[in-house]
């Protein structure tokens, strides 16, 4: 029988289900990749008088473990819903360690007791937002876990995980499911409560236990006969009572061989459909108080376990109410038996939240409760420390074998990054880290760069105020030039000419580009037909630099 993940290869295991009316054992051993059920075994708790609190379960686990050698076994069970306070709750940030952080806080806000007398764990839920983290914080009195650890230890098992029941009753429908990304309701009816989940996407996104199952009925069949509780529990069993029609059974005329009348027949037909009423109510209530929280869902079915669901019509009932297809839960295929269909799930999948998921749920042996794995349970970790040893040794030869390849890849790329430092930047020789010395060369290039950038001016540059200006020199020959500056748009023209006419044009046409602000001229005539001449023109935008307007 495959598994989702395992734990701990060749284990033994043995998980508990401790009910109000009987207590369920299932034994499996785990394999490298799967694991196979042992054994199915149920106990019915018969009260007697006299009994203190806890007689009847360990004579019912006493017996169970008459017919059934567990010695050698890691023993899983669950804490009672009914003692558990969950509560989800919203975080508007997701990381683990701020939210462990805050987790004492949320919970004095929203646990009625104070956190010194509790044992808390939590456990992720996947939450609509991505900006928010969801979990489901789980407590309980220390007082439970230690009561409910004591009990086994008159029996002589030792718990080595106490879960929750709703994530058994969720990885047992996550085991069997084959459809993919539904949302589903599961309902495990039971005697004094049922336990309800929500699922979606294959996730577990709700969880509550509402009080209240078919101990109620038995009570009041007790009351009515003046009989004892187990005996109006076997009556009520045998009755098979039909909750589509009270005609239904009237007609079947079997109730009168239980020694009912109609009248009976009728309060306990009431009855049980009152009960079936107020847990439909319950849900729908819970359903509500979820789509606040999480959003509408659709949702495709409602699966429903535990000894409710034996009842005939029970789904029907669910149905019509619900308003959504009611089935079974998909349980083992080699047992047929009604009972072991509809009661064994929590406890099949309470060996399923060991092996798959046993670091991500709720666990509440802490501190003082946390098992002592020496001894005996030392023996099953053996062979898993000869799988980790020959792992070191593969790793370490591994590790090796990188170190060389690794190597002989550097020596190659070190080569190759030489070969094109050398072509790439006409170098004549290899050095000893060529990517240093390009990028060395390279910021050196940058440097001479930046030289003349700053010499040569982005925008406006000198090399196109140059070149306005020389265009409009005169084609004259007599015209020479013998100094030209250039400063930040500004240029200063020294020469000679022969004629003043040759100059003045020269100016005119400088002025009709309209690029130049103002062009001054200075002429003098040094002897005939020689004119000297000084011109400074100023580019449109550019001011005259502070040190020239000084002079």
């Amino acid at each position: 029988m495959p598994g989702n993940g395992g734990s701990a290869v060749f284990e033994n295991i043995a998980a508990l289900d401790i009910g109000t009316s009987a207590v369920r054992l299932l034994t499996a051993r785990t394999g490298l990749r799967n694991f196979q059920v042992t054994g199915l075994s149920i106990e019915d708790i018969s009260r007697e008088e006299g009994d203190g609190p806890g007689d009847a379960v360990r004579r019912a686990i006493a017996r169970l473990l008459a017919e059934n050698d567990i010695r050698g076994c890691t023993v899983l069970c669950n804490l009672p819903m009914e003692k558990a306070i969950v509560r989800n709750i919203a975080f508007p940030f997701s990381d683990a360690e701020k939210i462990s952080a805050a987790i004492p806080y949320e919970a004095e806000e929203n646990m009625p007791f104070s956190i010194d007398e509790l044992i808390m764990d939590f456990q992720s839920l996947r939450s609509p937002r991505s900006d928010e983290a969801r979990i489901m914080l789980a407590a309980t009195p220390i007082e439970a876990v230690r009561e409910q650890v004591a009990l086994l230890d008159t029996t002589g098992l030792r718990p080595f995980r106490m879960g929750l029941e709703a994530n058994a009753l969720f990885e047992c429908y996550r085991y069997f499911n084959r459809i993919p990304d539904e949302n589903i309701i599961q309902l495990d009816i039971g005697h004094e409560k049922t336990i309800l989940v929500i699922a979606g996407g294959g996730d577990l996104l709700y969880t509550r236990c509402i009080t209240g199952g078919f101990g109620a009925v038995h009570r009041e069949i007790a009351a009515m006969n003046r009989c004892s509780i187990r005996d109006a529990q076997r009556l009520f069993e045998s009755l098979n009572l039909d909750l589509t029609s009270i005609e239904n059974n009237y007609q079947r005329d079997f109730y009168k061989t239980l020694g009912l009348n109609r009248s009976k027949l009728k309060k306990i037909y009431d009855r049980t459909i009152s009960l079936v009423e107020e847990l439909v109510e319950q849900v729908v209530l819970t359903l509500r108080s979820f789509s606040v929280e999480y959003g509408e869902l659709e949702y495709g079915r409602v699966l429903i376990s535990g000894g409710g669901a034996n009842l005939a019509g029970v789904g029907h009932l669910l149905s019509r109410e619900l308003e959504l297809p009611v089935a079974a839960l998909p349980f083992l295929q080699g047992y047929p038996e009604q009972a072991i269909q509809t009661q064994f799930p929590i406890v099949f999948g309470t060996m399923l939240s060991y092996l798959n998921a046993r670091r991500h749920s709720v666990n509440f042996l802490k501190g003082e409760f946390v098992p002592d794995l020496a001894g005996g349970s030392r023996k099953i970790y053996f062979l898993a420390t000869a799988f980790l040893s020959l792992a070191a040794l593969i790793f370490a030869v591994n590790l090796a074998v990188s170190t060389f390849l690794n190597y002989r890849t550097g020596s190659h790329y070190t080569k190759e990054i030489n070969e094109r430092y050398m072509r790439y930047f006409h170098a004549r020789q290899a050095v000893d880290d060529p990517l240093k010395a390009a990028l060395a060369q390279v910021n050196e290039e940058k440097k001479q760069l930046s030289a003349i950038d700053v010499l040569v001016q982005p925008g406006d540059r000198v090399i196109d105020l140059l070149s306005e200006i020389v265009s409009k020199f005169p084609g004259d020959p007599d015209f020479q030039l013998t100094n030209l500056v250039i400063n930040e748009g500004i240029a200063r023209i020294d020469g000679q000419t022969s004629s003043s006419k040759i100059i003045d044009d020269f100016k005119n046409r400088l002025v009709d580009t309209g690029r130049f602000s103002s062009v001054d001229l200075n002429t003098n005539i040094s002897r005939k037909n020689e004119i000297g001449f000084s011109m400074v023109i100023k580019q449109s935008g550019k001011k005259t630099p502070a040190r020239e307007q000084a002079e």
